[in-house]
Order: C-alpha cells, then structure tokens, then sequence
C-alpha cells in the first residue's frame, strides 16, 4: 500500500472530525457523505460483474436480470450475448455515459418492483460478499454519528437500490440511472435527468441537498465528503464537495484504489479498500 494512502480507519476519523467541527460551528447543520457505488463500496461493478485474474467474481445484474427474462429487447438463447455486444457498440460509438443509460434502458417494460426485488436477492446471496469491508465500516460509523450517508451511483437505479438491507439503510438513500416509471408500475425508456455519470452525479448532489433541505426547513444540509473511484464518473461530484466552502471546516473529496499512474485532482486525497479474499466468498 502506498505510503500516503488513507484506510478506513483513518477516513472515519477525519469525516467525523469535519462535521463535529460544522456542527459546533452551526448547530442545526447536518453533515451528509456522498458515495459512488461501483468500485467504491463494492468490488467491481454491480451492473457489469467482476472478474478477477484468479478466476473468482461474480455475473453482474445485468447479465442476471437478461437471462432472467427482464429485458424484452433482448430475449431467447441468444439475449445475453446480443446484450453485451450491442453495449459494447455503444459504449465505442458513445461512451460510457451514454453505455450506462442503455444497460438500465434495456429493461424498459419490465416492472421495477420485480428488478428491485431480483437486486435485493443478489445482494443477499452474492453480491454482498464483495463489498468492501472498510467501505461498510466507514458508511456504518458515519451513519451512527449522524452523517447522512448517500449514494450517486451511474448504475442502474432498480440495481444499486438493492443494496439497501446490507447498507442497512432505506432504498432512498440509494440513488442511480432512473427511469420513468408508468402509472402500472413498469419502467419506461426515458432516462430521468440528470443522467448520473460525471457532471450528472454534482448535478443530482445538489438536487438531493435541496429535498432535505425542504423537508427540514429548521436544518441546513452540508457535504463533508464525497468517495469514488473515477476521475472520470466522479470527478466532477468529488471535486465539488472538496472545494464546498461549509461555515466551518474542509470536506473531503476521495478517490478510492486509484492505480499508481492515475491522475486525479490535487483536491482530491487517495484512499485504499482491500477487497476480501477469494476463500471468503462463495
């Protein structure tokens, strides 16, 4: 581990210190924490899967929830490799941001409810296990100090919300690409704006930020951290928060498992989550 890499341990006890800081500072202010998901609180990527050089890893939900008969665009036998390749397509011609949106919008006609509760079943038996321990420690601490805990994340919304029984939070905290939702409960193919990936996610930051600032008019809502992995789905969200002028104290802005030759802003300090073991997962 590089020498000025932060751990969990140390993350928790600096976050806590900046909003016990705010808070004497500003007694009704309430610190919040946005996380990234992917590479962030859990090892790979929950749409897209792992695959990890020693063979271990797991299929992501998207992959599941084809083959699973979710998506009507892409079914039969060959469903799930039509899937990938027209993502990949995508992904070349488009970029990442728009690859996003069309992995949630290949479930478009399909009932959220039954994607939510395909999520929360993965989670459970699979996905959970790669989660990073430091990362669920750290969203633990924070939440038992009264920092409100959020995640931005550029997968799916019905995907991410899965998670919500590990975080041990309620689905709303939860936040990812959403889709329009018809009156009988089924997804439409229009993405909700902001589409959450890089400038996106600031932009959902600061929607988030005024909801519970309208709920609670007698508090102000303030970001002390922002986590994630990409200076490219993050940046932007992590930069914000680091640069965020609070009534007292700095936030921070962290990348987490950066590799050694990723360039990422000065703001912005480097952080480690090791993943579990291969024999600890099943």
């Amino acid at each position: 581990m590089p020498a000025m890499m932060a751990t969990a341990p140390a993350l928790t006890t600096e976050i806590l210190a900046i909003a016990e800081t705010l808070r004497t500072a500003c007694p009704s202010a309430v610190p919040v924490a946005f996380w990234d998901f992917d590479g962030t609180l859990i090892e790979g990527d929950c749409s897209e899967g792992l695959s990890r050089e020693d063979g271990s890893g797991f299929p992501g939900l998207a992959e599941v929830a084809v083959a699973r008969g979710f998506s009507k665009r892409f079914q039969g036998p060959h469903g799930r490799a039509a899937f990938a390749q027209e993502t990949a397509g995508v992904l070349r011609a488009e970029g990442h941001a728009a690859a996003n949106a069309f992995i949630a919008q290949a479930f478009a006609g399909a009932r959220e409810s039954d994607l939510l509760d395909l999520a929360r079943r993965c989670f459970a038996n699979v996905l959970g296990g790669w989660m990073f321990p430091g990362a669920l420690a750290l969203w633990h601490a924070l939440e038992a100090a009264g920092v409100r805990c959020w995640v931005i994340s550029a997968s799916a919304d019905f995907f991410v919300k899965g998670a919500a029984e590990i975080l041990q939070t309620s689905q709303d905290r939860l936040q990812g690409i959403r889709l329009r939702v018809e009156v009988d409960g089924r997804l439409g193919p229009e993405v909700v704006p902001p589409l959450t990936y890089g400038y996106g996610k600031h932009a959902r930051m600061v929607e988030l930020l005024g909801a519970m600032a309208e709920r609670e008019p007698g508090r102000s809502f303030w970001p002390v951290a922002a986590l994630g992995n990409s200076p490219a789905t993050d940046g932007p969200l992590l930069e914000a928060v680091a640069q965020t002028r609070l009534p007292a104290g700095a936030p921070l802005g962290v990348i987490i498992n950066p590799a050694p030759d990723l360039k990422f802003s000065s703001f912005l300090k480097p952080a480690v989550f090791p993943g579990r073991p291969r024999a600890l997962v099943a």
